[in-house]
């Protein structure tokens, strides 16, 4: 079993981009060239700037591995009513299901209520 001493993390690193594609090529390229250990995202979309805002959670003091994210589509879950929230469960299990080395996720949600599950996997 892990012990969550190695998940904790003080160290974060932000990008911006239009898509999940480009964040996904340099946070990749600054986890191999920084040799750091990823530990945690955070995504939102700007709207005014229409970009995506990324942060990166990540240790500098342990071996660093290669990282990657893959995003998937939910579509749109109705959260705000009954049953809504399991809706949403159950579209992230089986959206993780065909993912492997995940090591977090963080949830995109548009203004019309569409959802993206995005993944940070250890690659390799």
């Amino acid at each position: 079993m892990s012990q969550i001493v190695h998940q904790i993390h003080d160290s974060f690193k932000s990008f911006t981009g239009s898509d999940i594609g480009s964040i996904s090529k340099a946070i990749s390229a600054f986890a191999t060239e920084s040799g750091i250990a990823a530990k945690s995202i955070g995504i939102v979309h700007v709207d005014s700037a229409n970009e995506l805002l990324f942060s990166l959670g990540f240790r500098d003091d342990e071996p660093g591995y290669p990282v990657e994210l893959t995003a998937v589509t939910l579509g749109h879950i109705d959260t705000l009513h009954a049953g809504g929230l399991d809706k949403l469960d159950e579209a992230l299990s089986s959206a993780a299901a065909g993912i492997d080395g995940i090591i977090c996720h963080e949830l995109l949600v548009t203004p019309t209520g569409d959802f993206t599950a995005v993944f940070l996997t250890h690659v390799g």
